[in-house]
């Protein structure tokens, strides 16, 4: 792993780990408030079970999204990374405590005329996270967003990436089917209550989880364009490349940052030489 995604991810635990020991710092405090929701009180009127697992599942979606923005975000485009770690880290900090304890442990008054609150770490790194984030996107586009670097298209070798997409996808779905029945066997047979009772919860639980490995699938079919991509896009320029050099056509070849491969540009001015000598272009 290149020490680029080293540091964001590095990023993202550190937040995690200050947050918990803060937080246990925090249970000693006179000024301990335990949160029902989740950011600043928000969604605590919801059923704690469906809080729980609305909040964990979400989270879990968001984490996947992450490592896959830290995949596809340019080099130069450092410190949406590290927005993207302090805000990421600042949600799983949060979700952890509502996982564990059922509630979020807050500690740090917080007052604005008639507004009274209380926050914590993970708060504060959520928060910063967040303008981090937002301060790249629109202020730093250019860093990101650079169309020089860029190619118009993903589908660059579409037969080819769409069936490393759908085996992407293959994968996801087994790998959550296996899974569910483990889930979906595990809770129906230490689940107590009535019969009525046990169905309902069954019925919720099923159409949930398929609904959460759809959208797991669709994040891995479009994983699997981006991730392909970097190796067809490469391939491609270097057929073009090959192609354009045996029509008497000089030119250099440059691959994107962040393409596989990239031992194709030395072999590309290798051949180019090899032309020259053969049969000089000039």
């Amino acid at each position: 792993m290149k020490s680029r995604y080293l540091i964001s991810i590095s990023i993202l635990v550190l937040a995690l780990v200050i947050d918990y020991y803060t937080k246990q710092w925090g249970l000693t405090l006179p000024s301990l408030h335990y949160n029902e929701g989740f950011i600043m009180g928000a969604f605590a009127h919801l059923p704690d079970t469906i809080r729980v697992i609305a909040l964990g599942s979400f989270s879990g979606i968001i984490f996947i999204l992450y490592v896959l923005l830290m995949y596809v975000i340019p080099r130069r485009g450092q410190w949406l990374k590290f927005g993207l770690s302090f805000l990421v880290g600042g949600m799983l900090g949060n979700v952890t405590d509502k996982i564990v304890y059922g509630k979020t442990i807050d500690f740090i008054p917080f007052t604005v005329g008639k507004f009274h609150s209380y926050f914590n770490v993970a708060d504060m790194f959520l928060w910063s996270g967040a303008i981090i984030t937002l301060w790249m996107v629109f202020a730093r586009d250019k860093l990101i967003w650079y169309p020089d670097s860029v190619r118009g298209n993903y589908f660059v070798r579409p037969k080819e990436q769409l069936k490393v997409s759908f085996n992407l996808g293959i994968v996801v779905f087994c790998c959550s089917m296996v899974l569910g029945i483990f889930a979906y066997s595990f809770i129906s047979t230490t689940l107590v209550g009535t019969v009525e009772e046990k169905n309902d919860i069954m019925n919720s639980f099923f159409f949930t989880y398929m609904a959460l490995t759809g959208l797991l699938c669709l994040i891995a079919f479009v994983a699997g364009v981006i991730i392909s991509h970097k190796s067809a896009g490469p391939v491609y320029a270097f057929e073009l490349y090959v192609s354009d050099l045996m029509k008497g056509k000089d030119r250099k070849l440059r691959l994107r940052e962040g393409d596989n491969f990239q031992h194709l540009e030395d072999l590309a001015d290798k051949l180019r030489a090899h032309f020259k000598d053969r049969n000089p272009l000039e």
